[in-house]
């Protein structure tokens, strides 16, 4: 009996006594390392001349994977963007024996691929890696991002429409002087064997021979990803670099661009993770054309001039995914909000951040279809949300794994989520105590959709979880 007692006492005690700290549930999340088979299907780890890490960290709720290849080691900072570099492999091999043929190597010298290489950065959309970034996406659920507006103006913007100089910074006035300069010139031009053009009219001569042959460069770096069925601004490093040589060999009128499509026998729409992805106007159109072609679609959604022009001139998003963003808005039809997605979007400080959004539009594109036409747009946080036609708040979050961080915690804590018809959509998979937190909050949860974004799905994927459901 006394012993009973005691028991009885140690386990009342026991009950009543502080539980130890590390034993308590954490008040939030950490992001894990995981096993890479838990959130894609065997065909992305493995297959000839590929192999994936096991082994991958989660950043910023996007899977962090590495590629062993036969041109060097890849970086993959996404289920998706893997499955992209999955996909280029055998035009990478394609354009690695295109590089090796004898037609190439006659005229391709070190200092051509050093120039090609030089071009190509210029040309293509520059893409800036900031130190100081969150990593992943890990932005999009923090505070507010600052108005861009009349900031974002540029010195030469503000010159031009000042001084009215249509780009000219010295803009000629008609006076006394002008006529004496122009007989001085005639007089040089008849005793100068140049044609009296100075040294630097004869230089710019020059560079607009230059120009030409950098306009054939990207016309025939973009017949040889069509070919390939690749994006011709993929930032793969080892396929932009072949891409480059062999568009710069092109260029130059030695090196026979047909000759070199026609060469990769079998090798189109290689890229399968691409099919129904790219706008094919990205093969057709120089990076200029594509500029005007998505002015007139985002007059029809946008109010903001001058902040169309800097979404369009400026910042992260490559002519595809420029493209992208601004098809899947013209999808959704929205009665509001254009000018705060494109702030947002100027905001994107990496080709992930930019896909992010891309992806987001999409996510609500497939998810609410012709529900979507007519609603708003909504700048939540630095986040974004859309209200359907008929009522439904919904957050897209085309995440590849969801831990309840703080960030999140807060992030979802938001007034503006507490109308109770509000519903979640996350591309990728969710931890247990994620979804506890959501559905505790009210939230209708839809995890595992991959929608256009295409590429293989998870495993185990599309589950749905709604607030009531066992």
């Amino acid at each position: 009996m006394p012993v009973y007692r005691f028991h009885a006492a140690t386990l009342l005690l026991a009950t009543l006594a502080p539980v130890p700290a590390a034993s308590r549930m954490p008040a939030y999340e950490t992001e894990p390392v995981l096993g890479a088979t838990t959130l894609v299907q065997p065909a992305l780890m493995s297959g000839p001349g590929f192999e994936v890490d096991p082994h991958v960290e989660i950043r910023g709720y996007m899977a962090h994977f590495t590629l062993d290849t036969p041109v060097g080691p890849l970086q993959a900072e996404s289920v998706e963007i893997l499955a992209d570099r999955v996909a280029e492999l055998p035009a990478l091999e394609a354009l690695a024996k295109l590089s090796q043929s004898d037609a190439f190597l006659g005229v391709a010298s070190d200092s051509a691929r050093h120039t090609a290489r030089g071009i190509g950065q210029a040309l293509r959309h520059p893409i800036a890696t900031l130190k100081g970034i969150p990593a992943g996406v890990a932005r999009y659920f923090g505070k507010r991002i600052g108005k861009i507006g009349r900031q974002a103006q540029s010195l030469s913007d503000r010159t031009a429409r000042e001084f009215g100089s249509d780009g000219n910074p010295y803009p000629r006035a008609d006076g006394p002087m002008t006529e004496a300069r122009d007989i001085d010139r005639e007089e040089a031009a008849a005793n100068d064997p140049g044609g009296g053009k100075a040294w630097y009219e004869r230089a710019g001569a020059e560079a607009g021979r230059e120009l030409k042959r950098q306009v054939k460069y990207g016309q025939v770096r973009r017949e040889l990803a069509e070919r390939l069925g690749i994006d011709p601004y993929t930032s793969n490093p080892y396929l932009s670099e072949r891409l480059d040589q062999l568009a710069w060999a092109g260029s130059g009128g030695h090196f026979a661009a047909s000759a070199a499509i026609g060469s990769i026998g079998g090798a189109g729409g290689l890229a399968v993770a691409y099919s129904g992805r790219l706008n094919e106007i990205v093969w057709k159109l120089d990076p200029g054309q594509i500029r005007e072609r998505n002015a007139r679609v985002l007059n029809r959604h946008c109010r903001d001039a001058l902040l169309m022009r800097e979404f369009l001139r400026r910042g992260v998003f490559t002519p595809t995914l420029q493209t992208a963003l601004v098809d899947a808005l013209d999808a959704l039809q929205p009665h509001a909000g254009g000018d705060a997605l494109l702030e947002l979007a100027m905001s994107a400080h990496s080709e992930l951040e930019a896909r992010y959004l891309v992806n987001s539009l999409e996510l609500i594109v497939d998810r609410l279809g012709p529900r979507a036409h007519g609603g708003s747009l909504l700048i939540v946080g630095a986040g974004l949300a859309y209200d359907s036609n008929d009522g439904e708040r919904l957050l897209p979050l085309p995440v590849d794994y969801l831990a309840w961080t703080d960030d999140v915690a807060e992030f979802i804590g938001r007034d503006e989520f507490r109308d109770p018809r509000k519903t979640v959509a996350i591309t990728g998979t969710a931890t247990p105590r994620s979804l506890r937190e959501l559905t505790d909050r009210g939230w209708s949860i839809e995890t595992g959709l991959r929608g256009s974004q295409g590429h293989l799905a998870l495993a185990g994927a599309d589950r749905s979880c709604r607030p009531g459901a066992g």
